[in-house]
């Protein structure tokens, strides 16, 4: 069984016990700083929060579901799986099943104790959510609970990526579960509880007193909507919100340089452009390819990211198993070219609406790709969607002409983002699906060693590169600014916030 996180074929039979942190820890902001049982943590945030997508990677969802929601396991920073809900596991030696025990005493929060019957409901109705990784359940032969705290996962052939799985789903109370959907009942085995939601404005969680692990020390979680980038900065500046998530890359430049912040860099993201095949002038490969020439890539990522920008023409992680370092610019900056291949397609002055997800950065980017379009002889015309529109047209595949939406990578590997970034898996909105890229993702799950890999990853890449349908505009490692009075913040391998031993100053 290859691992989709880890370079090489790893064992997957592993039997752990204990805890480890899965996370890149904010260091104490004092020297002699120590924790205290009071204070309210305050969060500025871009986006609302999503209950009714709470299984789905949202970036409004990063401040609070791994508060309230926890899963079976977490990945270290060496992205080692650590238990959490699971207290041990073991892969069968044909790499067909994996076995689970889970830590006993855990209670919901409604009080309800947790039990192997909750797993396998939430690992069924992952299948049917919008979560990113819902793919790789839906390759379960079964689940089978074989006592209160033990279960059985079966599959029809070795699934490389089960951990990504794990470290997705979070364990949801089947009790409340349709509560989740308009935020009524949002209970987990969390240290914190869901207390209220205003949508669009303010949600908050309190301690969880009956916390099956030691008790959180801030008595409260404030998070603020707030997607106007200069009164985020300003919160942030009055020390209003200890915390800012999705800040403005230009307010983040200048905050830097503050002593009273720290910029925290998490996993990556990836803003790509999608051409949808079915839309003029996008149906022409010429068309498309000639966006790729077009775009300063370069300029973005120095402009607007600074050093969390990222060049590269590829949709994976720089950092990830296999990257193909020498297809990471197979498109430079040729504006000339670009305008040259867009008359050849008899595109040059055709309008071109983009759909840009409502967030700082986006459209930061998005006021660039324009430009960038319009020196080539395209008329773009920006179209501004609030996130959570946004997100519903995405995964109905109906973003429309040209669009960019964020995706986070938080580092896993090709084989499992192939699958569950929007741009590339099936009913993308580019409208692209091939028999010949189907073939080669195959071979890419189908790899067993890592030469094996590294090859099959290289011709998807090329591939995907010449087919052009997603242009990967730049990537750039997730940044947040964080007050130096709020202390062991930590934040998981997909960009999370666990604050169950943070505190702040008073």
């Amino acid at each position: 069984m290859r691992s989709a996180v880890v370079a090489g074929a790893v064992a997957l039979a592993l039997s752990v016990t204990g805890c480890q942190s899965a996370v890149k820890q904010q260091e104490a902001s004092s020297a002699g700083a120590k924790p205290t049982d009071v204070g309210v943590l305050t969060i500025a945030q871009a986006s609302d929060i999503q209950p009714n997508n709470v299984l789905a990677g949202r970036l409004g969802n990063a401040s609070w579901a791994a508060n309230v929601f926890e899963t079976l396991t977490r990945y270290d920073d060496q992205r080692k799986p650590q238990p959490l809900l699971a207290k041990e596991w073991k892969v069968a030696d044909d790499k067909l099943s994996i076995s689970v025990t889970l830590r006993e005493g855990v209670t919901f929060q409604s009080g309800r104790p947790m039990t192997a019957d909750d797993v396998k409901f939430s690992l069924d109705h992952l299948v049917k959510s919008s979560s990113q990784v819902a793919f790789i359940a839906k390759k379960f032969s079964s689940v089978d609970v074989t006592g209160p705290t033990t279960l059985t996962i079966r599959f029809s052939k070795p699934i490389p990526n089960i951990f990504d799985l794990f470290e997705y789903a979070f364990i949801v109370d089947k009790d409340s579960v349709k509560g989740l959907a308009d935020g009524s009942k949002v209970i987990g085995t969390g240290p914190f509880l869901f207390k209220s939601w205003s949508p669009g404005s303010e949600a908050q969680l309190v301690r969880n007193d009956k916390y099956w692990g030691p008790k959180p020390h801030l008595d409260s979680i404030t998070i603020a909507v707030i997607n106007d980038s200069t009164a985020m900065l300003n919160a942030v500046r009055s020390n209003r919100s200890q915390i800012a998530i999705g800040m403005n890359p230009v307010d983040i430049q200048s905050m830097a340089s503050n002593s009273a912040f720290s910029v925290v860099n998490t996993s990556g993201s990836v803003y790509p452009l999608g051409l949808n095949l079915t839309q003029p002038p996008f149906d022409k490969l010429e068309a498309r390819q000639a966006v790729n020439y077009a775009i300063d890539r370069a300029r973005i990522a120095k402009q607007i990211f600074g050093a969390a920008g990222v060049v590269t023409d590829l949709l994976w992680d720089p950092t990830s198993p296999g990257y193909p370092k020498d297809l990471e610019q197979r498109y430079t900056y040729d504006p000339a070219k670009a305008k040259q291949m867009l008359t050849a397609a008899g595109a040059e002055g055709t309008a071109v609406p983009i759909t840009v997800i409502g967030l700082p950065q986006n459209t930061s980017v998005a006021e660039i790709v324009r430009r960038n379009l319009e020196e080539v002889g395209l008329k773009p015309v920006i179209k501004v969607q609030e996130t959570q529109g946004f997100d519903q047209i995405q995964i109905a595949g109906k973003l429309g002409t040209a669009f960019m939406p964020l995706h986070g990578l938080n580092g896993l590997g090709a084989s499992t983002l192939m699958d569950s970034l929007p741009s590339l898996r099936r009913g993308n909105s580019s409208k692209f699906w091939t028999d010949e890229y189907q073939a080669l993702r195959n071979n890419l799950l189908a790899a067993d060693t890592d030469a094996a890999y590294a090859t099959a990853l290289h011709k998807l890449s090329e591939y995907i590169l010449d087919q052009a349908f997603t242009v990967a505009v730049v990537q750039a490692l997730g940044q947040n600014v964080v007050a130096k009075s709020a202390h062991e913040l930590t934040w998981t391998s997909r960009s999370y916030l666990d604050a169950k031993s943070a505190y702040v100053d008073h």
